[in-house]
């Protein structure tokens, strides 16, 4: 049996919440261990997910097991999309879904194209790159664990034997990871691909060569500005009261790093985030400005002081 897409994991759920009688599944349910092929703490994972993110289900207290109950029907799409917060959630469990989610989700902002309305999608930015054939030779040297020579726009030369890892959707553009023979990981876009050939190469690299690079890519990367191998430094940011209700402890994170401090008694916030270079975390206090301010480190201060000297010079 092929494996299940989070998404449609979280619609057999529903299913079975709309056919209980009482409306209450637990995690034990032999039904869901049978329709998802998961253990009791993968399909408890999967049951407190949907409890957080959706109102229409509910934790029943005082049970033995834990018990949740859907009190009124749900759509997963309609409910994903009248509810704005969780539109970024519904994405994440898209990300490794095949096209065939968003074709549904295409149908449905079809027939309410008077509420909702979609500029891109990450789909649809591929279909575009298909039409090269650089993306469907990239997608083949990921699967295949192919070394690969790449002539990237703006490089004189080609860079040789290229390990092709994982293609990412970050930052509204598509890149390509690599890892060349220096052993580091680099993300890079795939709209700067000019060409993908065979690599003098012509083996296949095992996995346990990338081990650490693709560690990387699954836990470490926060942007299109991450570095692999990089040592990590803490930025303590402050927020105005303004604009501090979207920094509280729970709300969504703009980078995966970031950690709620404290809220200050004039209403402002502290939090602190990881970084690997400035330019990882820089646009986002640039965006906030001037709500958002470093405190620390003091270097990472006094570059971005000289950036907005040059930002007025420039003016």
């Amino acid at each position: 049996m092929a494996d299940l897409t989070t998404i449609r994991k979280y619609n057999i759920i529903l299913e079975e919440f709309n056919l209980s009688a009482d409306k209450t599944l637990t995690a034990y349910s032999e039904v869901l261990a049978d329709r998802l092929s998961l253990g009791s703490k993968q399909i408890l994972r999967l049951l407190r997910d949907l409890e957080v993110e959706f109102d229409a289900i509910i934790k029943i207290d005082g049970q033995k097991k834990e018990t949740f109950k859907l009190i009124k029907p749900i759509d997963l799409f309609i409910e994903t999309f009248e509810n704005a917060e969780n539109i970024d959630w519904f994405f994440h469990m898209a990300h490794d879904a095949d096209p065939e989610i968003f074709k549904e989700l295409e149908n449905f902002t079809n027939k309410n194209k008077i509420v909702y309305k979609f500029i891109n999608t990450p789909f649809e930015d591929m279909e575009q790159l298909k039409k090269n054939g650089i993306l469907k030779k990239l997608e083949s040297a990921v699967k295949l664990r192919e070394y690969r020579k790449i002539k990237f726009a703006g490089l004189e030369k080609s860079l040789d034997n290229q390990k092709c890892l994982k293609l990412i959707f970050i930052d509204n553009n598509w890149y390509i990871a690599t890892v060349g023979e220096d052993e580091i990981a680099r993300l890079s876009r795939v709209s700067f691909v000019e060409d993908v050939s065979y690599a003098s190469n012509i083996g296949k690299f095992q996995k346990s060569s990338v081990v650490k690079q693709m560690q990387f890519i699954e836990k470490d990367i926060q942007n299109s500005f991450s570095l692999y191998a990089k040592e990590k430094k803490i930025a303590t940011i402050k927020v105005a009261p303004e604009k501090a209700k979207y920094f509280q402890k729970g709300m969504k994170k703009f980078l995966s790093s970031q950690k709620f401090k404290e809220k200050l008694q004039d209403g402002s916030v502290l939090f602190t985030v990881d970084y690997t270079q400035p330019l990882e975390i820089l646009p986002l206090i640039q965006k906030w400005m001037p709500n958002l301010v470093i405190i620390e480190p003091e270097e990472l201060k006094k570059e971005y002081r000289e950036i907005l000297v040059q930002s007025l010079k420039a003016l």
